[in-house]
């Protein structure tokens, strides 16, 4: 497994707040739907796990050295 760096933009917190976890998975695809409800809509707008919706900005596989 990987560990993925997920950084997000929810819209139920300030104006330019951006969120960010990681997660192990074997996939970026897997790490992102361990934090969604359901895919994102076609204007990239997801609803989360613990409520709210917000954007997905990246997904970037973390290297250990």
């Amino acid at each position: 497994m990987t560990e993925y760096r997920i950084r997000y933009t929810r819209n139920d917190m300030p104006e330019g707040y951006v969120g960010d976890t990681s997660k192990w998975a074997h996939t970026p695809s897997e790490a992102v739907k361990l934090l969604l409800q359901k895919n994102p809509d076609k204007t990239g707008t997801c609803v989360f796990k613990r409520g709210g919706s917000g954007k997905i900005l990246s997904v970037q596989e973390i290297t250990q050295h």
